[in-house]
């Protein structure tokens, strides 16, 4: 929803307020004048976590069982993979989102009393059941996963609709991966500024005298 006013402000981007950045602000009101009540979280009480990944995007649902024995939201997040995400994987990126999920709400979800039951479809997330040598990135999420309190419960797609309308919205797709810049510029030294006139100069005729 908030798409089109996230790219007015993105680098080198002209401003130009039109139509739709107007329908995009008028809609943030609405939803936020208008929604429906969100209810309160109890660290006493389980935290039960709703994700899916799409290509593009992940979404997820935070809940908990409230006094009439259904889940009640206490929060939501529609997100787009940024830059490099967007090229992972899917084992990767499955696990991204619970991490990202994890850290985006770690005010209720560190330290709890009782397992955050995470609702995903994870037949990908089997991979990671296997032992494997990691990477630095995996090495990272390996510790950070270990901060947490947590069991990954199968959910068959068509029974996640919730997150799955989160991370299908049609705003998500129109982002297309960012440029990357493996070796920046200031990653190449220019001897001539780091290394004395003489010394380059006695440099260049030895090596000059080792070819003659």
């Amino acid at each position: 929803m908030a798409q089109p006013l996230h790219n007015l402000v993105k680098k080198d981007t002209p401003w130009k307020w039109m139509e739709k950045e107007q329908e995009a602000f008028q809609g943030l009101k609405d939803a936020i004048t208008n929604a429906l009540v969100l209810a309160h979280a109890d660290p006493a009480k389980p935290y039960f976590l709703e994700a899916n990944t799409s290509g593009a995007a992940l979404g997820s649902i935070l809940s908990q069982q409230q006094e009439d024995g259904c889940l009640h939201p206490l929060n939501f997040l529609s997100k787009s993979f940024q830059g490099a995400e967007q090229n992972y994987n899917t084992h990767n990126k499955e696990l991204l989102a619970i991490i990202q999920l994890f850290e985006y709400w770690c005010i209720f979800l560190e330290g709890t009393l009782h397992p955050v039951m995470v609702f995903t479809d994870h037949c990908n997330l089997e991979y990671w059941k296997e032992s494997w040598t990691f990477n630095c990135c995996h090495a990272r999420w390996h510790c950070l996963l270990a901060g947490y309190n947590f069991q990954i419960v199968y959910c068959p797609g068509k029974q996640s609709s919730k997150p799955n309308a989160l991370s299908q919205q049609s705003n998500h797709t129109d982002i297309p991966p960012a440029a990357q810049t493996m070796l920046l510029e200031p990653v190449f030294a220019n001897v001539a500024l780091v290394m004395p006139k003489k010394e380059l100069q006695c440099q260049i005729e030895a090596s000059l005298d080792q070819v003659l």
